[in-house]
């Protein structure tokens, strides 16, 4: 490769020289300051979630950390025999938490992607699974079971914990040997955290994570001296929340499933929150709203302006430097063809005259 190189950098005059030597340059400056992950794997979504108990109380908290977008929430309600769905997420309208008419909640955080075992003797799984179990399950165990009872394919890049209005709680992620793991809470007044690394296998994501450190911690006291309240958990979300342009708390919910209720929080703004009543948003029918659309305007006005550029696409940063690269080749090529075409002249060609044999003799006689 280098001797490559260097042959088609020699067949080329300085001024040439120089212009490829410049574009190759600007496009490795390109790649190595353009983005920090231009040559690694993308980051996981950095998102929070916890669900905690203490007596008859019982919290699901989350905070949906992401590049900015449109937050929103819908219902979907469920066909005969099935439960009706709350859901919240972006404006995909692709479901990351959400609770069901019985109290059964659920939110996610992302992984990075684990191999699973094939189960093909099993039903496959061709939907999401939290919309499956929303839809038929009411408890925890419910939940266990009916994951058992699929086939969930080949990969998994998630975690989901699920929690119901006993305070029952469980993290479904991929497990060290292929398997479905199953993280549950300890009985009684305790919690359980779910962040970027598996619990399935800790040291498989973003291990150790500070942002579980400090839940635990927090935590930790309603198992004594401190009461659970929705006040708390706020302060819990919002000592974690996310600023940065790749991973920024979005919106950030507490799901009461004993009370039916969520309250929710937009873009890191903690200190005003809505409080939406699951069975009344459930009677409205199938439907989808914005989240901003439940803040004042200058709240969300504030909190808009807050939110940092996001950083330049790597995909467009590596595409341009490419492009650099292919123009410095398209210079090589344009001077060698016309050197080709326009070929230099050459001095002449000396001719060699044979010295006949008796004057050599007499050249030789001559020293």
């Amino acid at each position: 490769m280098r001797r490559t190189v260097r042959r088609y950098l020699c067949g080329v005059g300085a001024a040439t020289r120089a212009v490829v030597v410049g574009l190759v340059g600007c496009a490795l400056l390109l790649l190595a300051s353009g983005s920090p992950t231009a040559f690694s794997t993308p980051a996981v979504d950095s998102c929070t979630v916890f669900a905690v108990k203490q007596r008859d109380t019982v919290y699901l908290g989350n905070n949906e950390d992401y590049p900015y977008a449109e937050s929103a929430y819908w219902v979907d309600p469920g066909e005969e025999g099935e439960y009706d769905v709350f859901y919240f997420g972006l404006d995909d309208l692709r479901p990351r938490g959400g609770v069901n008419d019985k109290g059964l909640c659920y939110d996610a955080t992302g992984l990075p992607e684990a191999l699973l075992n094939r189960h093909y003797e099993l039903t496959p799984l061709k939907i999401h699974f939290p919309i499956l179990a929303l839809r038929n399950c009411s408890t925890v165990e419910e939940v266990i079971a009916l994951a058992l009872s699929y086939d969930w394919g080949r990969h998994m890049r998630y975690q989901a914990l699920f929690a119901d209005a006993t305070g029952d709680a469980v993290v479904i992620s991929p497990g060290f040997d292929g398997e479905l793991a199953f993280t549950r809470k300890s009985e009684g007044n305790a919690y359980l955290i779910a962040t970027n690394f598996n619990l399935g296998e800790k040291y498989y994501g973003e291990y150790p994570c500070e942002r579980y450190d400090t839940v635990a911690v927090m935590l930790e006291k309603t198992k004594t001296d401190t009461d659970l309240t929705v006040e708390l958990c706020r302060d819990v979300l919002a000592a974690v929340d996310q600023s940065e342009a790749d991973a920024y708390t979005l919106y950030s919910t507490i799901t009461d499933p004993v009370e039916g209720l969520v309250y929710v929080y937009y873009l890191r703004q903690f200190q005003k929150g809505v409080v939406l009543d699951v069975a009344e948003l459930l009677e409205t029918g199938e439907a989808a709203y914005s989240m901003r659309a439940l803040f004042p305007v200058s709240l969300v006005t504030r909190a808009e302006a807050a939110i940092p550029e996001e950083p330049a696409d790597v995909r467009l940063h590596v595409a341009t430097a490419l492009l650099l690269v292919a123009a410095a080749v398209a210079v090589v090529r344009i001077e060698m063809a016309g050197r080709r075409s326009h070929p230099r002249s050459r001095p002449a060609s000396r001719r060699w005259h044979r010295v006949p044999a008796s004057r050599s003799t007499l050249l030789r006689g001559q020293h």
